[in-house]
């Protein structure tokens, strides 16, 4: 029983520090790549609402904000299911290797 609960703790610790990871490596390349690649996220996010919907909104609305969070929540999602699978591996190999 004590194995399966440290198995948990190790998995969940693994989904959150993907999660944590990936949106920390996303929004560092938004920072650092903004002028090199000709705006932020933000910047696309608007002017992909203006040419699809035609509503004319800025960079700092609130649906252009929402867009923003849900684009950082799928990547949240994303990286905290790569660093399962990751600890997952990581925990397997290191029980095949103690026991």
């Amino acid at each position: 029983m004590e194995d399966r609960r440290r198995a948990k703790k190790f998995l969940l610790f693994g989904a959150i520090f993907g999660g944590i990871i990936s949106v920390a490596i996303s929004l560092l390349m938004d920072v650092l790549l903004a002028n090199t690649l000709q705006g932020t996220w933000r910047d696309a996010i608007a002017k992909d609402v203006n040419t699809f919907l035609h509503l004319g909104v800025t960079v700092h609305s609130v649906i252009v904000n929402l867009l923003f969070v849900v684009v950082l929540a799928i990547l949240a999602a994303f990286g905290a299911f790569i660093g399962f699978i990751f600890s997952f591996f990581l925990y397997k190999f290191f029980s095949f290797l103690s026991s």
